[in-house]
């Protein structure tokens, strides 16, 4: 399985998406509806690894988005932010708990993180689309 199936089967996991069920119903891979309501993670490109060390083992990055299309309006707004304040945070729960996707063999996950704070990034008439950057930082074996 993939790093990126590991984060998006992880993020799933989260349990502030069971609370706004309603805004998002399921997680997509790199594919967010039209339709409010919708989520996804999205890849974000970046260099993956982060250091090499001299027994050629590397600390590795998976650079990614949670994105979100819901209906703009100031209630919607406020319960959109108030769920990427709540997943911020949780990410950060995580890392601290060691409560992290589960990686076999060479890989060992480190860390993941909120890298900015949910944000409205495009909007329209009565839709919008929000999303947050992460980081999941892994240990590869060489």
């Amino acid at each position: 399985m993939s790093i990126m199936s590991k984060v998006t089967d992880f993020i799933a996991t989260c349990p502030y998406l069971e609370e706004f069920q309603q805004l998002f119903p399921k997680v997509e891979l790199d594919k967010l509806d039209e339709e409010a309501t919708a989520y996804a993670v999205e890849v974000t490109p970046a260099e993956p690894i982060v250091k090499r060390f001299a027994n050629g083992d590397t600390l590795r990055q998976y650079v990614f988005s949670v994105c979100s299309r819901e209906w703009y309006g100031t209630a919607e707004n406020v319960n959109t932010s108030e769920f990427y304040e709540k997943f911020a945070d949780w990410l950060e729960e995580c890392t601290e708990s060691r409560t992290l996707p589960d990686l076999s063999g060479k890989l060992e996950s480190k860390a993941i993180k909120a890298t900015t704070y949910g944000y409205l990034y495009n909007a329209q008439e009565n839709k919008c689309q929000y999303r947050i950057q992460c980081q999941f930082l892994y240990y590869k074996r060489r």
